[in-house]
């Protein structure tokens, strides 16, 4: 599992800059979850219960099918992403995992903003979890 943003489809990683710059400046503070899967991992959480679509969008282009010329073949299209609770009600480095938390509906606000889809509107929700709407 990588969080490294250079894992990311350029496209999607241009709107990942800026949706990022967005939340700065709405003081939502962020920890990057996950940006890249490899199928083994993936496969792991499909077993474990923790995603629920064979062809993630945090799995390479080219393993969902993507033409392996692409110089995006081996990045992804998706980001799952963190709010930190704020440092003076639980200390440093705390993530907040409460659905409550209205840092969620901000962050799921300004990806929809950018003409991304949020995992926040799904029938099982992923709140954290931000793609770019492509095939």
């Amino acid at each position: 599992m990588s969080r490294a943003l250079n894992d990311l489809s350029l496209p999607f990683r241009l709107k990942v800059f800026e949706l990022l710059a967005r939340l700065v400046e709405r003081g939502i503070a962020v920890m990057i979850v996950d940006t890249l899967r490899t199928p083994q991992e993936h496969a792991a959480n499909l077993a474990k219960g923790v995603s629920w679509t064979k062809l993630s969008k945090h799995l390479p282009r080219k393993d969902r099918g993507w033409p392996t010329t692409d110089a995006d073949a081996e990045k992804s299209d998706a980001i799952d992403l963190c709010p930190y609770e704020l440092y003076a009600s639980q200390g440093p480095d705390k993530l907040q995992w409460s659905a409550v938390d209205p840092a969620w509906n901000i962050i799921r606000d300004e990806a929809e903003k950018l003409g991304l889809r949020s995992g926040a509107r799904w029938k099982q929700k992923d709140l954290g979890h931000v793609e770019f709407p492509l095939t």
